[in-house]
């Protein structure tokens, strides 16, 4: 493939993800199997391009967001704190988990908080209480943990949950951009190591991504929030419809 259509195709690819994590939170799950499947990337240099890419573009997604009063600051610190060791034992642990049996596990949870948000949360926004200190280290340990040993997006693996507990939609979206920079990070720093980061493929996915968000976050502040809501649940639905039939394919 020719360098300036491969990089072209790349850009693209980087704007239309950002503008779905920009508007729901999801769409880096995407990034791989787009960029192996059809622009013919070697799934590791892939992988490692694209952690590398969500560093600056997580930060300005958790900006915008936060600029807004969508990130919870509190909560957020928490998340991050907890998410640190656990993606760290995550990486170790990658080697030896059953993956399929992982993938189906985040299908399910996919699936679960999706159809959660689709009916609508069971109180008001207004309504909703903090989450206890105990439960966020734990999600922030979960999720990074997970996240780590499937390769999935912080937000990937968190928001299902989040929904499920009746978070406001832009909190967890805004919690959810928050955790993927200290799982990203730390896996970035392993692959640097490992000389599997192409710095010309992640500066251009990293780039289109920055693009992609800043136009996808007013979006989602535009959105009335229920319909916001109706939304992400179908994006997280289609998620784990795509990642259990996945799984059944490979067992197959």
């Amino acid at each position: 493939m020719d360098f300036s259509f491969a990089m072209l195709g790349i850009a693209a690819v980087g704007l239309l993800i950002g503008i779905a994590v920009g508007c729901v939170g999801i769409g880096g799950v995407l990034m791989i199997p787009i960029l192996t499947l059809v622009l013919g990337i070697d799934v590791k240099h892939a992988i490692a391009a694209a952690l590398l890419s969500y560093l600056p573009s997580g930060f300005v997604a958790v900006a915008l967001y936060g600029r807004r009063g969508s990130v919870p600051w509190r909560e957020a610190r928490l998340l991050c704190l907890a998410a640190l060791p656990a993606a760290y034992l995550g990486a170790r642990a990658a080697s030896f988990a059953p993956e399929p049996l992982l993938e189906a596990l985040i299908g399910l949870l996919l699936l679960g908080g999706g159809v959660y948000a689709l009916r609508g949360a069971r109180r008001p926004a207004a309504d909703s209480r903090p989450l206890a200190a105990p439960l966020l280290l734990g999600l922030g340990g979960g999720t990074g943990f997970v996240s780590a040993l499937t390769g999935a997006g912080g937000a990937f693996v968190l928001l299902p949950i989040l929904l499920l507990l009746d978070v406001p939609v832009l909190s967890a979206i805004g919690l959810g951009q928050a955790i993927a920079i200290p799982i990203a990070g730390l896996a970035s720093l392993a692959n640097i190591a490992s000389g599997l980061v192409d710095p010309i493929l992640s500066a251009v996915l990293a780039l289109s991504l920055v693009l992609g968000i800043a136009i996808g976050t007013p979006i989602a502040h535009a959105l009335p929030q229920p319909r916001l809501r109706r939304l992400l649940g179908g994006v997280v639905v289609l998620s784990g419809i795509a990642m259990l039939a996945r799984v059944a394919a490979r067992l197959l």
